[in-house]
Order: C-alpha cells, then structure tokens, then sequence
C-alpha cells in the first residue's frame, strides 16, 4: 500500500486532489450551483494533471537538468506516461461539452498561457536566466486555475482579497520547494538560488505575516461564516509551510517537505465536506 502512495505521489496525484479540493472551497464561496461546478471541477484536475506529468517529462529532455525522484519516475515510464497524457487530453476534450462558454473561453486562453510557458521552459538550459520565474508564473497559471474559473459569473471584493492570499499560499508553497531542493543539491538553480537562502526565508515569513494581515482585514469586514472559515483555512495553509521553512532538518527527511507541503491543500476538506 505504501508502495502505492509512492506512485501516486509521484505522479502528483496528490496535487490534484488538492487543486480539485481548493476549487471546491471557492466555487462554494462564490454560490455557484453545482451544475455549473461540477463538469469544471473535473475538467480542472485533469488538466492540472496534464501541466505536471508533460512539465517533467519535458524538463528531461534537457541535458543539464538536475534529476530529482520525481524526474526519475518519469523518465523510466516516458511512454506509458505520454500515452497517459493522451488519455487524459481525450476526457477533457469530451468535457468541453459540458462547459459553460464562459469557462471555454477563459480555459483557451489559460491554455495558450500554459502551452506558450510550456514550450519556453523545455527550451532553455537548466541554468537559463527564465529559470527561477518559473515558480510566480506556475504560481499565476495554478491560481488562474483553481480560483479564477470560480468568479466568472462576477466576483465581489473579499472573494478577491482571498483570490490574492490564495496566490500568496502557492507562491509560498513553491518557493519552499525551492529553498528544500538547494539545500538538497547546491548546484540547483531555481527561485531560491537566485534569491538566496536567507531571502527565501524572510520571504517566506513575510508572506505568512501579510496573509496575518489580510485576514485580520477579511474578519473585521465581514460576518460571513463560510467566508470566515475560507480565511482560517488559508492561514493554517500558510502557517503550516512556515512550519515547514522553520524545521527544515526534521522536514528533508524522506522528502517530508513535499508530502505536507503538497498536503496542506487538502485542508479544506474540513469546511467543504
């Protein structure tokens, strides 16, 4: 069973189901029926799945590309995976059918986002200049994602006050990803190098203390429960990878740092089940 775990998570199975819970939360936050939702809830995790499993596969076939497990997997089972990614392409094509014109139009346009990014990043080396913004423009597709198809039918002023935390939270959370793999492999060059460990680490508590603050805004301004429980959700999000950020001896174990960093997404659970 454990040997399965490691398969699926490697796989980022897990970082779908927390991109599938997250929308959820927001698409409850937003009132939307669950007609509407649903075809997009799905539609939303299979291509989130799409980005992560061609994203790797493309960074293998660069040469100077610093193999991680996860790029391992992926290189082992190249085939089997590509035909995955077709598969996966096929169903939410038949999904499209189902969607809202508006959401259509909207996920074109993220798709071209995505391709172009795609594209740009299996181009250039490992070392290339582009390489650390790769983590805000992930940052920005994954957020456009998971929250911006909730607040097509017209969004209000907190909603998108907790659209900007959630950015927030997946920066921070890619970030320390970053920071894990240099301090695993100093010859990695990503966000955290560029910046610097001690940065990162600043960047990271900064993060989390303006998350504080915009929370603290959110809870004066409006006596909305679920509202309210959205924004507890997100700080335990933020709070838990400044825990991570913190322990880090504790967390590099056995890659601690991405079972519960990828976790921390499935928190909202508790507020939508």
């Amino acid at each position: 069973m454990s040997k399965l775990f490691k398969i699926l998570h490697l796989l980022s199975l897990d970082v779908v189901l927390g991109a599938v819970v997250c929308n959820i939360m927001f698409w409850k936050l937003n009132k939307a029926s669950p007609e509407y939702s649903f075809p997009v809830v799905i539609t939303l995790g299979l291509s989130v799945w799409i980005i992560y499993i061609v994203d790797r596969l493309l960074d293998n076939k660069k040469i100077d590309n610093c193999p991680t497990e996860r790029h391992i997997f992926h290189q082992r089972y190249t085939k089997i995976l590509w035909y995955f990614v077709g598969l996966l392409v096929l169903l939410c094509t038949i999904l499209l059918f189902y969607l809202p014109h508006s959401v259509i139009i909207f996920g074109v346009i993220i798709c071209l986002i995505t391709s172009i990014y795609l594209f740009v990043v299996s181009k250039i080396s490992s070392k290339n200049n582009f390489q650390p913004y790769k983590e805000p423009i992930t940052s920005l597709v994954y957020v456009s994602g998971v929250y911006g198809t909730t607040i097509l039918h017209g969004p209000f002023t907190f909603s998108v006050l907790i659209g900007v935390i959630f950015f927030l939270i997946v920066f921070q959370n890619l970030l320390l990803f970053s920071l894990f793999e240099l301090k695993k492999n100093t010859k990695a060059f990503n966000l955290a190098a560029y910046f610097g460990i001690k940065k990162s680490n600043s960047i990271n508590l900064f993060i989390t203390c303006f998350i504080l603050v915009l929370s603290f805004i959110l809870f004066h301004s409006s006596n909305i429960t679920y509202q309210n429980r959205v924004v507890i959700v997100e700080l335990s999000m933020s709070f838990c990878l400044l825990i991570i950020n913190l322990f880090d001896s504790f967390f590099l174990i056995n890659d601690r740092y991405r079972w519960v960093g990828d976790g921390i997404f499935l928190l909202p659970l508790v507020i939508i089940s």
